[in-house]
């Protein structure tokens, strides 16, 4: 009988295929995934908390820079169709206990680019290593839900957000020591390939969803038109972060003429606001479903981006950002597990194929959002984001289209 989140497995047996015992208890499944989430997001935020440096020790111009940061969008987009098969075939468990590793020493990469091709590079890899560990642990965090009945993702997300913010002011700390990027770096991998050994190793899979399509998977996950369908519902909730992440900031500044301190606390409004609606969520959806719920924070998201583009002081404008980052907080892992749950093939390819859409979303947003900044101004570019929420709201019921679908068929491919 499985425990609980926090406590541990009584099953002591262990895979052979790598070690013979283990030294520690194994964790429950739940704890396992959350804390998979939890690496992925200190490598991407010690990354982060360090390029900027990383930039300024090239001597890379705003231009030049800012091509270079495509590499990872561009590994992200290249490695999306690949994984699922890859995932597949070898199962969320070996895909994490290799890749949160490489994923980690991908950064000395990036604090060792001599140059911006060298740095494009690094950023590639990154982007597909950030990729394929992303799909792979939604997997497995999908196969717990539908082994156990309980719903985790929003949580594994929380965990996500969590150990961003942590590791962002981590990462703060390092610069004001004097720590280099690179000794950062070597001092996240080695952490990092302790713990995945500790979390990872003793980790048991949970059985592949069941689903319709017949045969082995496919090498390329392609959208489909359900990943389309749940593309059009999470539009909102990916543009909506990507812009506010890339512009808050700067919007409260040149609109309100705020502080440099004051129009900081935009940022760590959006994602404190997303993680706790992230870790609140899973219990909201039991009690009231996924739709209704998915609804009212829709509502939430456009309410913030109204109060943001009307409002006219710095304070009512925090409020906004605020709401707007509890309103997006479920859309990412709802989208996952809409994905996941679709039916018409392997989870993983339906996942994998929705990385590749929002990728581009991703992608796009924040310079389409600059493009229209610069010829309206900020405050017309977010009231030109109203009609988003708007349908979200008329494609929410797609969220829970795999509830429907048939759960007899006999699984495949995996």
């Amino acid at each position: 009988m499985q425990a609980s989140v926090i406590g541990i497995e009584s099953d002591r047996n262990f895979h052979p295929d790598l070690f013979r015992f283990h030294p520690m208890p194994r964790l429950s499944k739940q704890l396992t995934i959350m804390l998979t989430f939890s690496f992925h997001a200190l490598v991407v935020g010690s990354l982060f908390s360090r390029i900027a440096e990383i930039q300024q020790g090239l001597g890379l111009g705003e231009a030049v820079f800012g091509i270079v940061l495509t590499g990872i969008p561009a590994g992200v987009f290249v490695g999306s169709p690949l994984v699922g098969h890859f995932i597949e075939r070898y199962g969320p468990r070996r895909t994490l206990l290799t890749t949160i590793p490489a994923f980690a020493a991908g950064t000395l990469l990036v604090a060792l680019a001599a140059g911006p091709e060298m740095l494009f590079g690094a950023l590639f890899v990154q982007g597909f290593l950030l990729t394929t560990c992303n799909i792979a642990m939604n997997v497995e965090a999908d196969r717990i839900e539908a082994a156990t009945g309980r719903r985790l993702l929003n949580r594994c997300h929380g965990s996500w957000g969590l150990g961003f913010l942590l590791v962002s002011l981590s990462g703060a700390g390092a610069i004001a020591a004097g720590i280099s990027p690179l000794l950062h770096f070597i001092i996240l991998f080695v952490v990092l390939a302790v713990a995945n050994l500790l979390v990872v190793v003793p980790m048991i899979e949970s059985p592949p969803r069941h689903h319709a399509g017949g045969g082995r998977p496919r090498r390329f996950a392609l959208p489909s038109t359900a990943t389309f369908l749940i593309a059009a519902y999470a539009l909102s909730g990916i543009w909506l972060e990507g812009v506010t992440r890339n512009w808050s900031i700067i919007y409260l500044r040149d609109v309100f003429s705020a502080v440099d301190w004051e129009a900081a606390l935009a940022l760590p409004a959006i994602v404190s606001m997303q993680t706790l609606g992230r870790f609140a969520a899973d219990s909201w959806m039991d009690r009231f479903g996924v739709v209704p719920v998915s609804r009212v924070l829709t509502v939430v998201s456009l309410a913030g981006l109204g109060v943001i583009a009307f409002s006219e002081s710095t304070e009512l404008a925090l409020t906004g950002f605020a709401l707007i980052g509890l309103g997006i907080s479920t859309v990412h892992p709802q989208a996952i597990s809409a994905a996941a749950r679709w039916g018409d093939r392997p989870a993983s390819q339906n996942v994998a194929a929705f990385s590749t859409v929002q990728t581009l979303i991703i992608f796009m947003s924040p310079p389409i959002f600059g493009l229209v900044a610069a010829q309206s101004g900020l405050r017309v570019s977010f009231m030109l984001i109203l009609p988003l929420p708007l349908l979200a709201l008329y494609f929410v019921r797609f969220l829970t289209h795999g509830d429907n679908a048939a759960k007899t068929v006999p699984a495949s491919g995996s």
